[in-house]
């Protein structure tokens, strides 16, 4: 039986989950779409041929309409949360985009909520449904170069170039952080196995940066069993562009492993890529696993699964709590000047 969901949050970003990953699914049907702007519903209906009985500017109204199983939470992030709670008071399972919530307290309130209400609870870390980084999770895993002591990741984007005038990306409040950063500390949790104990993070933007706010970062995550992560970031750096995992060299006690991941192009595959370099020995490049679903369709398979078997999601609201506790951690850091503890 196909899952019967509600999507919430009809901008850009809410459009393309309904054109790109939704409407190919085989899993779900969507039984209403919300907006509580009218203009952006009145936009998404006329971009995607949405049926007006299942468009609606009032959320509560579609729970009470709409005969749902889930709701897909494609909004903004302030509307994250409370959103979230109408859809677990109303015995919903809720998927929901990154990052998980405004802040730690708000995340915990929702996971106790779903535990409360018997529902799944899950993030959108898409990023870990590609090739790349699940066969080097499971290079780590399995202690092929032995073990890890030392990872380098870096990100490069130029996104730079557009008019300031109405740009909502130049006035978040942590560009980098937030809204990008996000997917690369989950992915620092998956390779690693592990979890984080402490950042110190530094965030500057350069003088041609057209943000408002801090576009740049560079930090230092220590792991358990003391493995150290430095990464520097950039939403306005003029070098040649990174895939949007970034790039990655992890340091073992016999070699290296080099990846990257997640083009972001016409193929989403293209960037995929993993090396291993033993110790004296050249790079070879690894066979990579061949994944039924990639990024945010592997996202909907794995919560569709969930919602059947009733088994926790591997990015459940709960395991989420740790990716989003090292970004807090950050945002912290990068005020104060200071290590702050990210557990």
């Amino acid at each position: 039986m196909r899952l019967r969901l509600i999507q919430a949050g009809m901008g850009g970003w809410g459009q393309n989950w309904a054109l790109n990953v939704l409407r190919p699914s085989d899993d779900v049907d969507v039984v209403g779409f919300v907006d509580a702007d009218a203009a952006t519903l009145a936009e998404a209906r006329a971009r995607l041929g949405l049926a007006p009985e299942r468009c609606y500017t009032s959320f509560e109204r579609a729970l009470a309409e709409a005969k749902a199983d889930a709701v897909l939470v494609t909004a903004s992030l302030p509307g994250h949360i409370p959103l979230t709670r109408a859809a677990l008071a109303a015995g919903k399972h809720v998927l929901l985009e990154k990052p998980f919530a405004p802040t730690l307290a708000e995340a915990r309130e929702a996971v106790a909520a779903a535990e409360a209400a018997g529902r799944i609870l899950m993030i959108s870390q898409n990023y870990r449904f590609f090739p790349a980084p699940r066969a080097v999770a499971a290079l780590v895993q399995a202690a092929t170069l032995g073990p890890v002591g030392a990872v380098s990741v870096d990100f490069r984007r130029y996104a730079n170039s557009a008019p300031v005038e109405g740009n909502r990306h130049y006035t978040i409040p942590h560009p980098l952080l937030m809204d990008m950063a996000i997917h690369h500390f989950d992915l620092m949790r998956l390779v690693l196995g592990r979890e984080p104990r402490e950042v110190v993070c530094q965030t500057w933007n350069p003088p041609w940066s057209n943000f408002a706010n801090p576009a740049a970062a560079a930090m230092t995550v220590t792991f358990d069993g003391d493995v150290v992560v430095n990464y520097r970031g950039s939403w306005v750096s003029p070098s040649p562009a990174t895939a949007w995992a970034g790039e990655w060299r992890m340091e073992c006690a016999r070699g290296e492993l080099s990846w990257t991941s997640r083009s972001g192009g016409v193929d989403p595959l293209s960037a995929e890529r993993v090396a291993v370099r033993p110790l004296g020995k050249r790079a070879q490049r690894v066979q990579l696993p061949a994944l039924a679903h990639i990024g945010r369709a592997g996202i909907l398979a794995a919560f569709v699964r969930a919602v059947r078997t009733g088994e926790e999601p591997e990015t459940s609201g709960r395991d989420n709590l740790r990716t989003l506790a090292l970004m807090a951690a950050a945002i912290q850091s990068a005020a104060s000047g200071a290590p702050v503890a990210a557990g």
